[in-house]
């Protein structure tokens, strides 16, 4: 028995040694330097592909996708948050290469959409928001 717990707790350990930590964000952030193209690579601790998209542009309004539907809205920078306005979302039956959890893809939204708390990394090629869960999308 001491042996399974102990080669329980050697697996364990070397599992949570596997888990890249989240990114620093220690940057304020402006409308500049969010102009760009944005792709969701982590939710929480979990890797993610094909979930979300975005396009920040200079005129104050960000194009984007969510799986096979794209969307299109304005958004501001206040202070350390996002503001992200009522999104024009088409109902795009989605291509199977879709495949991002969905459970993880509906945190995701329900962060992007709640006007989260932003930073960036040093360097600028990761934004990270949080809420619920912490999104970090890597610049393209």
């Amino acid at each position: 028995m001491k042996a399974y717990m102990a080669a329980t707790a050697a697996c364990a350990f070397l599992l949570s040694a596997c888990v890249t930590p989240l990114p620093v964000a220690d940057r304020a952030i402006d409308q500049a330097s969010l102009i760009g193209n944005w792709e969701l690579a982590r939710i929480d601790n979990h890797p993610i592909a094909n979930a979300i998209s975005l396009e920040f542009r200079a005129d104050g309004n960000v194009r984007g996708a969510i799986a096979c539907n794209s969307f299109l809205t304005d958004y501001t920078v206040a202070g350390t948050r996002i503001e992200i306005g009522n999104a024009i979302i088409t109902a795009a039956g989605c291509h199977p290469r879709f495949d991002a959890d969905r459970e993880l893809q509906e945190k995701a939204e329900k962060v992007l959409f709640s006007e989260p708390p932003a930073a960036l990394t040093q360097g600028g090629n990761s934004l990270v928001l949080t809420g619920d869960s912490v999104l970090v999308f890597e610049r393209q």
